[in-house]
Protein backbone atom coordinates (compact mmCIF):
# COMPACT_ATOMS: atom_id res chain seq x y z
CA UNK A 1 0.00 0.00 0.00
CA UNK A 2 2.86 2.35 0.81
CA UNK A 3 4.45 1.70 -2.57
CA UNK A 4 1.13 2.32 -4.27
CA UNK A 5 0.69 5.52 -2.26
CA UNK A 6 4.12 6.79 -3.31
CA UNK A 7 3.45 5.88 -6.93
CA UNK A 8 0.05 7.56 -6.79
CA UNK A 9 1.66 10.64 -5.26
CA UNK A 10 4.27 10.87 -8.01
CA UNK A 11 1.72 10.28 -10.76
CA UNK A 12 -0.59 12.86 -9.20
CA UNK A 13 2.25 15.37 -8.93
CA UNK A 14 3.24 14.94 -12.57
CA UNK A 15 -0.36 14.94 -13.75
CA UNK A 16 -1.27 18.01 -11.74
CA UNK A 17 1.88 19.75 -12.92
CA UNK A 18 0.85 19.08 -16.51
CA UNK A 19 -2.67 20.32 -15.81
CA UNK A 20 -1.52 23.55 -14.16
CA UNK A 21 0.98 24.15 -16.94
CA UNK A 22 -1.81 23.71 -19.48
CA UNK A 23 -3.96 26.09 -17.44
CA UNK A 24 -1.11 28.61 -17.45
CA UNK A 25 -0.77 28.27 -21.21
CA UNK A 26 -4.52 28.61 -21.59
CA UNK A 27 -4.39 31.76 -19.46
CA UNK A 28 -1.59 33.16 -21.63
CA UNK A 29 -3.55 32.28 -24.76
CA UNK A 30 -6.75 33.69 -23.28
CA UNK A 31 -5.03 36.93 -22.27
CA UNK A 32 -3.51 37.26 -25.72
CA UNK A 33 -6.88 36.52 -27.33
CA UNK A 34 -8.55 39.11 -25.10
CA UNK A 35 -6.02 41.68 -26.20
CA UNK A 36 -6.52 40.66 -29.81
CA UNK A 37 -10.30 41.04 -29.38
CA UNK A 38 -9.81 44.51 -27.94
CA UNK A 39 -7.40 45.39 -30.76
CA UNK A 40 -9.86 43.96 -33.28
CA UNK A 41 -12.60 46.19 -31.83
CA UNK A 42 -10.31 49.23 -32.01
CA UNK A 43 -9.22 48.42 -35.57
CA UNK A 44 -12.81 47.98 -36.71
CA UNK A 45 -13.84 51.21 -34.99
CA UNK A 46 -11.11 53.16 -36.77
CA UNK A 47 -11.92 51.36 -40.03
CA UNK A 48 -15.58 52.29 -39.68
CA UNK A 49 -14.64 55.94 -39.15
CA UNK A 50 -12.36 55.88 -42.20
CA UNK A 51 -15.14 54.33 -44.29
CA UNK A 52 -17.68 56.89 -43.08
CA UNK A 53 -15.39 59.86 -43.68
CA UNK A 54 -14.45 58.65 -47.17
CA UNK A 55 -18.15 58.31 -47.98
CA UNK A 56 -18.80 61.85 -46.75
CA UNK A 57 -16.07 63.23 -48.97
CA UNK A 58 -17.16 61.13 -51.92
CA UNK A 59 -20.61 62.65 -51.51
CA UNK A 60 -19.09 66.00 -52.48
CA UNK A 61 -18.35 64.57 -55.93
CA UNK A 62 -21.90 63.26 -56.02
CA UNK A 63 -23.20 66.78 -55.30
CA UNK A 64 -21.15 68.12 -58.20
CA UNK A 65 -22.49 65.35 -60.43
CA UNK A 66 -26.04 66.34 -59.51
CA UNK A 67 -25.31 69.99 -60.27
CA UNK A 68 -23.84 69.12 -63.68
CA UNK A 69 -26.81 66.88 -64.48
CA UNK A 70 -29.36 69.49 -63.37
CA UNK A 71 -27.70 72.13 -65.54
CA UNK A 72 -27.59 69.68 -68.48
CA UNK A 73 -23.81 69.82 -68.56
CA UNK A 74 -23.59 73.59 -68.69
CA UNK A 75 -21.79 74.97 -65.63
CA UNK A 76 -20.12 78.29 -64.92
CA UNK A 77 -17.25 79.15 -62.63
CA UNK A 78 -19.60 81.17 -60.44
CA UNK A 79 -22.08 78.32 -59.90
CA UNK A 80 -19.22 75.88 -59.27
CA UNK A 81 -17.59 78.24 -56.76
CA UNK A 82 -20.85 78.61 -54.82
CA UNK A 83 -21.27 74.87 -54.52
CA UNK A 84 -17.62 74.20 -53.66
CA UNK A 85 -17.51 76.96 -51.07
CA UNK A 86 -20.52 75.48 -49.25
CA UNK A 87 -18.69 72.24 -48.46
CA UNK A 88 -15.02 73.26 -48.45
CA UNK A 89 -14.97 74.90 -45.03
CA UNK A 90 -16.67 71.86 -43.43
CA UNK A 91 -13.57 69.71 -43.91
CA UNK A 92 -10.12 70.75 -42.70
CA UNK A 93 -8.40 68.05 -44.73
CA UNK A 94 -9.71 69.12 -48.18
CA UNK A 95 -7.00 70.63 -50.37
CA UNK A 96 -9.21 71.40 -53.37
CA UNK A 97 -12.41 70.52 -55.22
CA UNK A 98 -12.39 70.41 -59.00
CA UNK A 99 -14.37 69.71 -62.17
CA UNK A 100 -12.73 68.39 -65.33
CA UNK A 101 -15.04 68.54 -68.38
CA UNK A 102 -13.87 65.94 -70.91
CA UNK A 103 -11.04 65.14 -68.51
CA UNK A 104 -9.50 68.62 -68.51
CA UNK A 105 -9.37 70.36 -65.12
CA UNK A 106 -11.23 73.60 -65.79
CA UNK A 107 -12.78 74.52 -62.44
CA UNK A 108 -10.97 74.29 -59.12
CA UNK A 109 -11.66 75.66 -55.66
CA UNK A 110 -10.05 77.41 -53.86
CA UNK A 111 -8.56 79.43 -56.69
CA UNK A 112 -9.34 82.87 -57.95
CA UNK A 113 -12.69 82.68 -59.79
CA UNK A 114 -12.51 78.88 -59.64
CA UNK A 115 -10.54 78.68 -62.90
CA UNK A 116 -8.30 75.59 -63.16
CA UNK A 117 -4.94 75.11 -64.82
CA UNK A 118 -6.42 73.13 -67.73
CA UNK A 119 -4.50 69.93 -66.86
CA UNK A 120 -5.59 66.95 -68.95
CA UNK A 121 -6.11 64.08 -66.52
CA UNK A 122 -5.84 61.44 -69.25
CA UNK A 123 -2.36 62.66 -70.16
CA UNK A 124 -1.04 62.79 -66.60
CA UNK A 125 1.68 60.20 -66.02
CA UNK A 126 0.33 59.19 -62.60
CA UNK A 127 -3.39 59.80 -62.83
CA UNK A 128 -3.93 58.93 -66.50
CA UNK A 129 -4.38 55.18 -65.99
CA UNK A 130 -6.86 55.75 -63.18
CA UNK A 131 -8.79 58.31 -65.22
CA UNK A 132 -9.05 55.94 -68.19
CA UNK A 133 -10.23 53.13 -65.93
CA UNK A 134 -12.85 55.32 -64.24
CA UNK A 135 -14.18 56.62 -67.57
CA UNK A 136 -14.44 53.13 -69.11
CA UNK A 137 -15.94 51.43 -66.04
CA UNK A 138 -18.22 54.25 -64.95
CA UNK A 139 -17.24 53.85 -61.29
CA UNK A 140 -15.57 56.33 -58.93
CA UNK A 141 -11.94 55.74 -57.96
CA UNK A 142 -9.76 56.61 -55.01
CA UNK A 143 -6.01 57.21 -55.36
CA UNK A 144 -3.75 57.11 -52.33
CA UNK A 145 -1.12 58.05 -51.54
CA UNK A 146 -0.67 60.74 -54.19
CA UNK A 147 2.15 63.28 -54.00
CA UNK A 148 0.62 66.76 -54.03
CA UNK A 149 2.18 69.93 -55.45
CA UNK A 150 3.04 70.93 -51.89
CA UNK A 151 5.08 67.78 -51.45
CA UNK A 152 2.62 66.31 -48.97
CA UNK A 153 0.90 63.00 -49.48
CA UNK A 154 -2.74 63.18 -50.44
CA UNK A 155 -5.88 61.28 -51.41
CA UNK A 156 -7.90 61.92 -54.56
CA UNK A 157 -11.51 60.80 -54.90
CA UNK A 158 -12.69 61.08 -58.49
CA UNK A 159 -16.18 60.44 -59.95
CA UNK A 160 -16.95 60.14 -63.69
CA UNK A 161 -19.98 62.14 -64.84
CA UNK A 162 -22.21 61.15 -67.77
CA UNK A 163 -25.03 63.03 -69.47
CA UNK A 164 -27.25 59.93 -69.33
CA UNK A 165 -27.47 56.62 -67.51
CA UNK A 166 -25.55 54.94 -70.32
CA UNK A 167 -21.77 54.72 -69.83
CA UNK A 168 -20.03 55.49 -73.13
CA UNK A 169 -17.65 57.90 -74.78
CA UNK A 170 -20.60 59.81 -76.24
CA UNK A 171 -22.26 60.37 -72.85
CA UNK A 172 -19.05 61.08 -70.91
CA UNK A 173 -19.06 64.66 -69.57
CA UNK A 174 -15.97 64.66 -67.36
CA UNK A 175 -14.84 64.22 -63.74
CA UNK A 176 -15.61 65.66 -60.32
CA UNK A 177 -12.71 65.35 -57.89
CA UNK A 178 -11.88 66.01 -54.25
CA UNK A 179 -8.26 66.16 -53.09
CA UNK A 180 -7.44 65.53 -49.42
CA UNK A 181 -4.29 65.98 -47.39
CA UNK A 182 -3.55 62.44 -46.18
CA UNK A 183 -2.13 63.35 -42.76
CA UNK A 184 -5.06 65.67 -41.94
CA UNK A 185 -7.58 63.05 -43.10
CA UNK A 186 -6.02 60.30 -40.93
CA UNK A 187 -5.88 62.67 -37.97
CA UNK A 188 -9.62 63.30 -38.36
CA UNK A 189 -10.39 59.56 -38.08
CA UNK A 190 -8.21 58.97 -35.01
CA UNK A 191 -5.18 57.18 -36.51
CA UNK A 192 -2.89 59.04 -34.11
CA UNK A 193 -4.82 57.55 -31.21
CA UNK A 194 -3.55 54.10 -32.23
CA UNK A 195 0.07 55.03 -31.57
CA UNK A 196 -0.86 56.75 -28.31
CA UNK A 197 -2.68 53.56 -27.30
CA UNK A 198 0.46 51.48 -27.81
CA UNK A 199 -0.30 50.08 -31.26
CA UNK A 200 1.71 49.94 -34.44
CA UNK A 201 -0.30 50.07 -37.64
CA UNK A 202 -0.23 49.86 -41.40
CA UNK A 203 -2.91 51.21 -43.74
CA UNK A 204 -2.70 49.29 -47.02
CA UNK A 205 -4.55 50.25 -50.18
CA UNK A 206 -5.64 47.92 -52.97
CA UNK A 207 -5.12 49.09 -56.54
CA UNK A 208 -8.49 48.51 -58.27
CA UNK A 209 -6.77 48.29 -61.66
CA UNK A 210 -3.80 46.01 -61.03
CA UNK A 211 -4.91 44.39 -57.78
CA UNK A 212 -1.55 45.30 -56.20
CA UNK A 213 -1.27 46.48 -52.60
CA UNK A 214 0.45 49.66 -51.51
CA UNK A 215 1.23 51.16 -48.12
CA UNK A 216 -0.82 54.32 -47.62
CA UNK A 217 0.41 55.08 -44.11
CA UNK A 218 2.40 53.12 -41.52
CA UNK A 219 3.65 53.75 -38.01
CA UNK A 220 6.59 51.39 -38.35
CA UNK A 221 8.37 50.00 -41.38
CA UNK A 222 9.00 46.61 -39.73
CA UNK A 223 6.55 43.74 -40.20
CA UNK A 224 3.80 43.70 -37.59
CA UNK A 225 3.63 40.74 -35.18
CA UNK A 226 0.48 38.70 -35.91
CA UNK A 227 -1.64 41.81 -36.59
CA UNK A 228 -5.43 42.00 -36.52
CA UNK A 229 -6.99 43.26 -39.71
CA UNK A 230 -10.02 45.36 -40.58
CA UNK A 231 -11.30 45.78 -44.12
CA UNK A 232 -12.37 49.23 -45.28
CA UNK A 233 -14.68 49.66 -48.25
CA UNK A 234 -13.67 52.86 -50.06
CA UNK A 235 -15.24 53.84 -53.39
CA UNK A 236 -15.93 52.09 -56.65
CA UNK A 237 -15.43 48.63 -55.18
CA UNK A 238 -11.97 49.47 -53.90
CA UNK A 239 -10.86 48.61 -50.39
CA UNK A 240 -8.13 49.32 -47.87
CA UNK A 241 -6.85 47.11 -45.07
CA UNK A 242 -5.95 48.39 -41.61
CA UNK A 243 -3.48 46.21 -39.70
CA UNK A 244 -2.60 46.85 -36.05
CA UNK A 245 -0.60 45.05 -33.36
CA UNK A 246 0.84 46.06 -29.96
CA UNK A 247 4.28 47.63 -29.91
CA UNK A 248 5.41 45.03 -27.33
CA UNK A 249 3.72 41.98 -28.88
CA UNK A 250 0.52 40.41 -27.59
CA UNK A 251 2.27 38.86 -24.54
CA UNK A 252 5.74 39.87 -23.34
CA UNK A 253 8.36 37.43 -22.04
CA UNK A 254 7.95 38.45 -18.38
CA UNK A 255 4.23 37.72 -18.46
CA UNK A 256 4.80 34.29 -19.98
CA UNK A 257 7.57 33.30 -17.54
CA UNK A 258 5.59 34.67 -14.60
CA UNK A 259 2.50 32.66 -15.53
CA UNK A 260 4.51 29.45 -15.91
CA UNK A 261 6.30 30.04 -12.59
CA UNK A 262 3.00 30.54 -10.78
CA UNK A 263 1.68 27.34 -12.37
CA UNK A 264 4.71 25.38 -11.12
CA UNK A 265 4.38 26.76 -7.58
CA UNK A 266 0.65 26.05 -7.40
CA UNK A 267 1.06 22.52 -8.79
CA UNK A 268 3.81 21.76 -6.26
CA UNK A 269 1.70 22.94 -3.32
CA UNK A 270 -1.43 21.17 -4.53
CA UNK A 271 0.18 17.82 -5.40
CA UNK A 272 -0.20 16.25 -1.97
CA UNK A 273 -3.77 17.49 -1.63
CA UNK A 274 -4.63 16.17 -5.07
CA UNK A 275 -3.12 12.81 -4.19
CA UNK A 276 -5.36 12.55 -1.13
CA UNK A 277 -8.38 13.65 -3.15
CA UNK A 278 -7.71 11.05 -5.82
CA UNK A 279 -7.42 8.35 -3.16
CA UNK A 280 -10.76 9.39 -1.66
CA UNK A 281 -12.33 9.50 -5.08
CA UNK A 282 -11.03 6.02 -5.90
CA UNK A 283 -12.43 4.70 -2.64
CA UNK A 284 -15.77 6.38 -3.26
CA UNK A 285 -15.94 4.93 -6.75
CA UNK A 286 -15.13 1.45 -5.45
CA UNK A 287 -17.87 1.77 -2.82
CA UNK A 288 -20.33 2.92 -5.47
CA UNK A 289 -19.51 -0.09 -7.63
CA UNK A 290 -19.94 -2.41 -4.66
CA UNK A 291 -23.22 -0.73 -3.78
CA UNK A 292 -24.86 -0.63 -7.19
CA UNK A 293 -22.96 -3.06 -9.40
CA UNK A 294 -22.86 -6.83 -9.41
CA UNK A 295 -19.29 -7.85 -8.59
CA UNK A 296 -19.26 -10.78 -11.01
CA UNK A 297 -21.00 -9.43 -14.13
CA UNK A 298 -20.75 -5.65 -13.58
CA UNK A 299 -24.49 -5.41 -14.31
CA UNK A 300 -26.74 -3.38 -12.01
CA UNK A 301 -27.39 -5.26 -8.78
CA UNK A 302 -30.62 -5.84 -6.76
CA UNK A 303 -30.19 -2.60 -4.79
CA UNK A 304 -29.88 -0.60 -8.00
CA UNK A 305 -32.89 -2.50 -9.39
CA UNK A 306 -35.07 -1.69 -6.39
CA UNK A 307 -34.15 2.02 -6.39
CA UNK A 308 -34.69 2.29 -10.12
CA UNK A 309 -38.12 0.67 -9.94
CA UNK A 310 -39.10 2.87 -6.98
CA UNK A 311 -38.23 5.92 -9.05
CA UNK A 312 -40.26 4.72 -12.06
CA UNK A 313 -43.23 3.91 -9.83
CA UNK A 314 -43.02 7.26 -8.05
CA UNK A 315 -42.99 9.15 -11.33
CA UNK A 316 -45.68 6.86 -12.78
CA UNK A 317 -43.67 6.28 -15.91
CA UNK A 318 -44.55 3.42 -18.31
CA UNK A 319 -42.12 0.51 -18.40
CA UNK A 320 -41.83 -3.21 -18.99
CA UNK A 321 -40.00 -6.02 -17.19
CA UNK A 322 -38.37 -9.00 -18.86
CA UNK A 323 -37.53 -11.75 -16.36
CA UNK A 324 -35.12 -14.49 -17.44
CA UNK A 325 -32.79 -17.16 -16.14
CA UNK A 326 -30.46 -19.72 -17.65
CA UNK A 327 -31.79 -23.17 -18.41
CA UNK A 328 -29.92 -26.02 -16.64
CA UNK A 329 -27.48 -23.66 -14.95
CA UNK A 330 -27.26 -25.90 -11.87
CA UNK A 331 -26.08 -28.71 -14.10
CA UNK A 332 -23.20 -26.56 -15.31
CA UNK A 333 -22.09 -25.83 -11.74
CA UNK A 334 -22.42 -29.48 -10.72
CA UNK A 335 -20.64 -30.80 -13.81
CA UNK A 336 -17.91 -28.27 -14.50
CA UNK A 337 -17.59 -26.39 -11.23
CA UNK A 338 -18.52 -22.94 -9.96
CA UNK A 339 -15.65 -21.23 -11.79
CA UNK A 340 -17.15 -22.38 -15.08
CA UNK A 341 -20.58 -21.26 -13.89
CA UNK A 342 -19.26 -17.81 -12.98
CA UNK A 343 -17.52 -17.49 -16.33
CA UNK A 344 -20.75 -18.48 -18.10
CA UNK A 345 -22.77 -15.89 -16.14
CA UNK A 346 -20.27 -13.19 -17.03
CA UNK A 347 -20.46 -14.01 -20.76
CA UNK A 348 -24.27 -14.22 -20.72
CA UNK A 349 -24.49 -10.87 -18.91
CA UNK A 350 -22.44 -9.17 -21.64
CA UNK A 351 -24.59 -10.74 -24.36
CA UNK A 352 -27.78 -9.60 -22.64
CA UNK A 353 -26.41 -6.08 -22.27
CA UNK A 354 -25.58 -6.02 -25.99
CA UNK A 355 -29.12 -7.13 -26.84
CA UNK A 356 -30.94 -4.11 -25.42
CA UNK A 357 -31.09 -0.40 -26.19
CA UNK A 358 -28.73 2.01 -24.50
CA UNK A 359 -31.54 3.68 -22.55
CA UNK A 360 -32.84 0.35 -21.13
CA UNK A 361 -31.19 -1.33 -18.14
CA UNK A 362 -30.10 -4.90 -17.34
CA UNK A 363 -29.87 -6.23 -13.76
CA UNK A 364 -28.60 -9.41 -12.15
CA UNK A 365 -30.89 -10.01 -9.19
CA UNK A 366 -29.42 -13.30 -7.99
CA UNK A 367 -27.81 -16.54 -9.16
CA UNK A 368 -28.65 -17.00 -12.82
CA UNK A 369 -31.65 -14.64 -12.66
CA UNK A 370 -31.67 -11.43 -14.71
CA UNK A 371 -34.14 -8.59 -15.26
CA UNK A 372 -34.26 -6.12 -18.12
CA UNK A 373 -36.23 -2.89 -17.63
CA UNK A 374 -37.64 -1.51 -20.88
CA UNK A 375 -38.47 2.20 -20.69
CA UNK A 376 -41.50 3.66 -22.45
CA UNK A 377 -44.66 2.22 -23.95
CA UNK A 378 -44.26 -0.61 -26.47
CA UNK A 379 -46.50 -3.29 -27.92
CA UNK A 380 -46.15 -7.06 -27.47
CA UNK A 381 -44.38 -7.44 -30.79
CA UNK A 382 -41.59 -5.18 -29.56
CA UNK A 383 -41.04 -7.30 -26.42
CA UNK A 384 -41.14 -10.51 -28.40
CA UNK A 385 -38.48 -9.04 -30.68
CA UNK A 386 -36.25 -8.09 -27.75
CA UNK A 387 -36.57 -11.57 -26.21
CA UNK A 388 -35.88 -13.22 -29.57
CA UNK A 389 -32.72 -11.10 -29.92
CA UNK A 390 -31.64 -12.09 -26.40
CA UNK A 391 -32.20 -15.77 -27.13
CA UNK A 392 -30.23 -15.53 -30.36
CA UNK A 393 -27.27 -13.73 -28.76
CA UNK A 394 -27.16 -15.97 -25.70
CA UNK A 395 -27.53 -19.15 -27.77
CA UNK A 396 -24.11 -18.74 -29.40
CA UNK A 397 -21.72 -21.45 -28.20
CA UNK A 398 -19.74 -20.63 -25.09
CA UNK A 399 -16.24 -22.09 -25.06
CA UNK A 400 -14.70 -22.49 -21.62
CA UNK A 401 -11.28 -24.12 -21.65
CA UNK A 402 -11.96 -27.60 -23.04
CA UNK A 403 -15.76 -27.36 -22.77
CA UNK A 404 -18.25 -26.04 -25.30
CA UNK A 405 -21.63 -25.14 -23.81
CA UNK A 406 -24.93 -24.65 -25.57
CA UNK A 407 -26.82 -21.97 -23.63
CA UNK A 408 -30.48 -21.03 -23.61
CA UNK A 409 -32.74 -18.86 -21.48
CA UNK A 410 -36.31 -18.91 -20.25
CA UNK A 411 -37.92 -15.49 -20.37
CA UNK A 412 -41.22 -13.75 -19.77
CA UNK A 413 -42.38 -10.18 -19.71
CA UNK A 414 -45.07 -7.88 -18.35
CA UNK A 415 -45.85 -4.20 -18.95
CA UNK A 416 -46.95 -1.31 -16.81
CA UNK A 417 -49.69 -0.14 -16.95
CA UNK A 418 -51.08 -2.66 -19.48
CA UNK A 419 -50.50 -5.69 -17.21
CA UNK A 420 -50.78 -3.93 -13.86
CA UNK A 421 -50.39 -0.50 -12.33
CA UNK A 422 -48.54 -1.71 -9.25
CA UNK A 423 -44.94 -2.85 -9.36
CA UNK A 424 -45.72 -6.04 -7.48
CA UNK A 425 -48.41 -7.02 -9.99
CA UNK A 426 -46.09 -6.44 -12.94
CA UNK A 427 -43.32 -8.46 -11.26
CA UNK A 428 -45.66 -11.40 -10.57
CA UNK A 429 -46.97 -11.49 -14.12
CA UNK A 430 -43.46 -11.33 -15.63
CA UNK A 431 -42.24 -14.01 -13.24
CA UNK A 432 -45.20 -16.26 -14.03
CA UNK A 433 -44.58 -15.81 -17.75
CA UNK A 434 -40.93 -16.78 -17.31
CA UNK A 435 -41.76 -19.95 -15.38
CA UNK A 436 -44.39 -20.86 -17.95
CA UNK A 437 -41.68 -20.58 -20.58
CA UNK A 438 -39.34 -22.70 -18.44
CA UNK A 439 -41.97 -25.46 -18.12
CA UNK A 440 -42.32 -25.51 -21.89
CA UNK A 441 -38.54 -25.79 -22.23
CA UNK A 442 -38.35 -28.72 -19.82
CA UNK A 443 -41.21 -30.46 -21.58
CA UNK A 444 -39.53 -30.04 -24.96
CA UNK A 445 -36.19 -31.17 -23.55
CA UNK A 446 -37.76 -34.27 -22.05
CA UNK A 447 -39.24 -35.18 -25.41
CA UNK A 448 -36.07 -34.37 -27.42
CA UNK A 449 -33.27 -35.30 -24.97
CA UNK A 450 -29.78 -33.75 -25.17
CA UNK A 451 -26.87 -32.58 -23.00
CA UNK A 452 -26.02 -29.15 -21.69
CA UNK A 453 -22.36 -29.25 -22.65
CA UNK A 454 -19.89 -31.34 -24.52
CA UNK A 455 -16.16 -31.73 -24.04
CA UNK A 456 -13.85 -30.87 -26.91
Amino acid sequence: MKKKSITAGLVTFVGFLIITTIIALLYITSAANARRERADFIAKSVADRIHAEIQRREYITRMLEIEVSSSKGVITSDSFQVTAEEVFNDYLDIVDISLAPEGVVSYIYPLSNGIGDRMNLFEDGVQGVYSDYSKMSGVPIIMAPITLDSGDYGIIIRRPIYTSDQVSDDTFWGFASVTLKLSDFLASVGMKDLAEGGYEYKLIGNNPITGDSRIIMEYSEKALAAPVEAMISTVGGGFWTLEISPMNNWMNLYEILGSLFIAIVISSLAAFGMSAYMSMKANAKELEILSYRDALTNLNNPRSYQEHMDELSKKKLPYGLIFMDLNDFKQVNDTYGHDAGDALLNIVAKRLQNSIREKDKAFRIGGDEFVVVIHGTHDKKFYEGVIARMRQNVARDVVLSNVTLQVSISAGYARCPEDGTKFEDVVKKADDAMYHNKRLYKSQKKQAGGDRGTRT
